[in-house]
């Protein structure tokens, strides 16, 4: 089933978009990692300023804050990435549906045109036999139907042979 791209190309697309798609969880990783070790650093300096007990609990408060802004970050590009991924492989099976679709509906045309072309043989076969005055003229109409059937056969393999 084609889908107009080679086998190859196909790999090397769901490659890169898998190599994309590692890629953006490693950005997130490192953004999430960065963002922790900064508001680490601030409220480690914020509690050692802090000179009492309500200094303390909203550099406790905004440390938690600032870690669940940065897990927001990180959460908002693994989503992104993912919903494209998603689409990728959404894209691949409409695709991969279509080109199924397109072949069984080409099988069948070459199944159809098999059929008519065995059957127009047939139809010459009996006429020409019938006008046959001897059995030289039958015994040449036979061999005019078997190579007639012979090419649609070939004709007929040829179509499904191309649709893979």
């Amino acid at each position: 089933m084609a889908t107009g791209k080679s086998v190859a190309q196909q790999v090397a697309d769901s490659n890169e978009a898998r190599r994309l798609l590692d890629e953006a969880w490693e950005r997130a990783k490192k953004v999430y990692k960065e963002a922790k070790e900064q508001a680490d650093i601030v409220y480690k300096e914020a509690k050692e300023l802090a000179v009492d007990k309500e200094a303390k609990k909203r550099a406790d408060e905004a440390h938690k804050e600032a870690l669940k802004e940065a897990e927001k970050v990180r959460d908002a590009i693994t989503n992104e990435a993912q919903a494209v991924f998603a689409d990728f492989w959404k894209q691949k099976d409409i695709d991969s549906q279509k080109a199924a679709a397109e072949s069984k509906e080409r099988t069948e045309q070459a199944k159809l045109a098999h059929k008519e072309a065995k059957e127009q043989a047939d139809k010459v076969h009996r006429e020409a036999k019938a006008q046959a005055a001897d059995k030289e003229a039958r015994k040449a109409a036979d061999q005019a139907r078997k190579e007639t059937l012979k090419q649609a056969k070939k004709e007929y393999d040829e179509a499904i042979t191309n649709l893979s």
